[in-house]
């Protein structure tokens, strides 16, 4: 016999066993976008696997973005209303994706904890500390029972980085130098991600993934984070409702649909929309940065910089680092695919490619494993709910700083502010 936990109100596991079957079931909440493109892809990595239980408050738009877009199989699913719903039936569930937008996540998850079901979190797992301080309850000593949607970390490229780094070749590490110049930055601003109450803004929704590879590459704790955010490109005082087909501007304005009509790339900017209308990017409402940088304090010394960039466009696209130690440089690129090694102290350098032909360069497929795996009542070598509520720690501390201007410290739910140490003194003097 098999079986899963059910985590009862009083947090007493009790174990709910079921018949001899290599069926796998499947229930998601919230059927959006990302969450159809890894259900199609679990549903063809895993035979077994149906999906049986979804809930959504729009069926027929899922069913009908799921033909045009990303087909899947709906005909063992049954729809519901709400996750609440959905939950009713948890004990014939073998794990549940959550695909809701961003504010939804944390309320979500914590409805499903009490099942014990293996679960599949979006990013950002929480937009704000009162969201990770519950997250990080209702989940206290099954961590593991989640995979957190953080691709960039099993990524082949990732993955021969990390062997480079652990083969001691380049030395002890000394600095991080990170980037993220999104060139399809335009989906922040002319889709539903401008919206700010429902993502949290792009800290949590671009450098919650870089920051996350940062800590595995860094091997220690994150102590503070200064950061600073600018928005001198998109917001302005238009309409948050104005579309470009209403807009007597459209045939001037470089982000138009009229504009975009001539480009070959149109940045993201209709990303999320029918054909090149969209709504307004220069609207007042607008309060997503278009740059940031931070600067990072590790225990121990290392300290790691970090930018992002929502404007860049076409062949100005990168993501990745440099690695800096007293041995060697590794240098990668997520978006060129390249990877280059060089040897400071003797004549030898290394350039090699990594390429990878599915979503997230490779590291989607790893994720679907890793879940299908904890369905199966195995394990995950990726990474868990902690993972996430310490890159969204970051994320909110890094959000605060931007508008103190001042140092901020990484407090994760599982410590306190006494608890962090004091970062490494500087080794010249203050000035006089």
């Amino acid at each position: 016999m098999r079986g899963h936990f059910r985590y009862d109100a009083d947090r007493t596991a009790t174990r709910i066993h079921r018949k001899e079957s290599t069926m796998l079931r499947l229930g998601v909440i919230g059927l959006g976008r990302r969450a159809r493109h890894m259900v199609r892809d679990m549903l063809s990595e895993e035979p077994e696997l149906r999906l049986t239980d979804v809930a959504d408050p729009d069926p027929q738009r899922v069913r009908d973005e799921a033909s045009k877009h990303t087909p899947i199989c709906f005909d063992d699913a049954t729809f519901h209303p709400d996750a609440a719903r959905l939950l009713e039936h948890a004990d014939r569930l073998d794990g549940i994706v959550i695909g809701t937008r961003c504010r939804l996540h944390t309320e979500m998850a914590c409805k499903v904890a009490p099942t014990g079901l293996p679960l599949f979190l979006e990013k950002p797992v929480a937009i704000d500390r009162r969201q990770v301080a519950a997250l990080a309850a209702a989940f206290e000593g099954r961590e593991d029972r989640v995979v957190v949607s953080f691709p960039l970390r099993v990524t082949p490229l990732f993955q021969r980085v990390m062997a480079i780094v652990r083969s001691d070749r380049l030395g002890p590490v000394n600095q991080i130098q990170a980037v993220n110049n999104v060139n399809y930055g335009g989906c922040y601003f002319g889709g539903w991600y401008r919206n700010y109450d429902d993502t949290g803004g792009l800290w949590l929704q671009k450098a919650t993934h870089d920051l996350d590879y940062l800590n595995l590459i860094a091997k220690a704790r994150p102590l503070m984070i200064a950061a600073t955010s600018t928005q001198g490109v998109y917001g302005g005082d238009k309409p948050h409702d104005l579309h470009c087909t209403s807009c007597d501007e459209a045939a001037t304005c470089i982000e138009s649909h009229v504009s975009l009509d001539r480009r070959p790339n149109d940045g993201g900017m209709s990303e999320y929309e029918n054909g090149h209308d969209h709504p307004c990017c220069f609207s007042r409402e607008i309060r997503n940065q278009d740059a940031g940088s931070a600067l990072l304090l590790y225990e121990g010394g290392l300290h790691i910089s970090y930018t992002q960039n929502f404007v860049s466009r076409r062949g100005a696209g990168r993501r990745g680092a440099i690695i800096t130690g007293h041995a060697g440089t590794v240098q990668f690129d997520w978006v060129s695919e390249v990877v280059n090694v060089i040897d400071h102290h003797r004549e030898h350098d290394e350039s090699f490619e990594v390429k990878a032909s599915d979503d997230h360069s490779g590291g989607d497929t790893v994720l679907i494993r890793d879940f299908i795996s904890l369905m199966r009542g195995g394990s995950s070598t990726s990474g868990d709910l902690r993972d996430g509520l310490l890159s969204a720690t970051m994320c909110l501390a890094a959000r605060e700083s931007s508008h103190t201007h001042a140092f901020t410290p990484i407090v994760p739910p599982w410590t306190t502010p006494q608890a962090i140490p004091a970062p490494a003194p500087a080794p010249e003097p203050p000035m006089d």
